[in-house]
């Protein structure tokens, strides 16, 4: 290796210049490779140095690219000109921002943790203004009608929007079924909306097959009973019907269409896309608000404008 510079150039077909430079270790390709690590390949990093488009400009060391299509397509300009210096949000981050919460999965802990985090920092940050909780769910129960989550995870969500100060917009933007369905009718009156083809049912607890001592499932019984004490309860509470009459009516699946679910005291309205209840950003004034606050600014933090808090 140390006498590549005696070989024949023939024998390589190269120069003693490009030898040099690919065979020593201080070469260009060595110094490139060792820039190359997970930091400074992440998503985040390509979108602070380069806009988000790969380019030629980490090779040499004239620092990063000052243009390129997604920093001028983003906010009008390049740097220093409104784009952040940070990676852009996630999409859960974004509907958060816009006080959209979503369940799109059966209520697993999770699930839980998340919905209820998203509700207390919500009526944290701004309890003058309402929650918009998007439902989607089949409940604690799977497809196959197998129990995946606690009936307490939902009894967990339901106590929290009790408690938030805000308003909370519940939406059947699918299927609600059996906690999912009471969590939709634990909404504002007046502002729980099923989509024309949604669809929402009712349905009893249920415990998965198990076994063990009879003491163990004497105490799962008496803690499906409760269960099932406090679904009705709930549903009686969001539907203003007695809960005899909801007793009678979960002993068997239930299900209802959009207009049935409304009928049945689940749900207030069929959403439209003009429905005045549902608030609609002017993300132009909050984007003036923005670049109007940044001429302003002095040597201070800023607040951010109140459509982005």
């Amino acid at each position: 290796m140390k006498n590549f510079k005696n070989v024949p150039q023939y024998l390589y077909g190269l120069s003693p210049s490009q030898m040099d430079m690919f065979m020593t270790e201080d070469n260009p390709v060595r110094r490139q490779s060792e820039r190359v690590t997970e930091e400074s390949i992440s998503s985040a990093r390509n979108y602070l140095d380069t806009g988000g488009m790969w380019s030629m400009s980490g090779i040499n060391d004239r620092g990063p690219s000052k243009y390129s299509m997604s920093v001028s397509m983003y906010r009008g300009g390049a740097r220093g000109y409104g784009r952040p210096r940070t990676a852009p949000p996630d999409l859960p981050s974004l509907l958060l921002d816009a006080r959209i919460c979503y369940i799109g999965m059966p209520i697993v802990p999770a699930v839980t943790e998340l919905v209820v985090a998203q509700l207390m920092w919500l009526d944290y940050d701004n309890p003058s203004k309402p929650i918009y909780l998007y439902i989607n769910s089949s409940g604690t129960q799977n497809e196959k009608m197998e129990t995946v989550g606690s009936e307490t995870e939902a009894y967990a969500i339901a106590d929290t929007m009790a408690y938030c100060k805000s308003d909370i917009y519940t939406v059947n933007c699918g299927m609600a079924y059996g906690q999912a369905a009471m969590l939709l009718s634990q909404g504002a009156k007046g502002f729980r909306a099923v989509q024309p083809n949604s669809s929402t049912k009712l349905y009893l607890p249920k415990v998965n097959r198990s076994s063990g001592a009879v003491i163990d499932m004497w105490i799962k019984a008496k803690e499906l009973d409760a269960n099932t004490e406090s679904y009705i309860e709930l549903l009686a509470k969001g539907t203003g019907k007695t809960k005899e009459e909801i007793t009678k009516d979960v002993q068997r699946p239930k299900y209802f269409e959009a207009q049935e679910a409304i009928d049945y005291g689940l749900a207030d309205k069929i959403i439209d896309s003009r429905d005045a209840a549902f608030e609609k950003r002017n993300y132009d004034e909050m984007l003036a608000q923005s670049k109007a606050m940044r001429r302003g600014a002095g040597a201070g933090p800023q607040a951010a404008p109140s459509g982005f808090r």
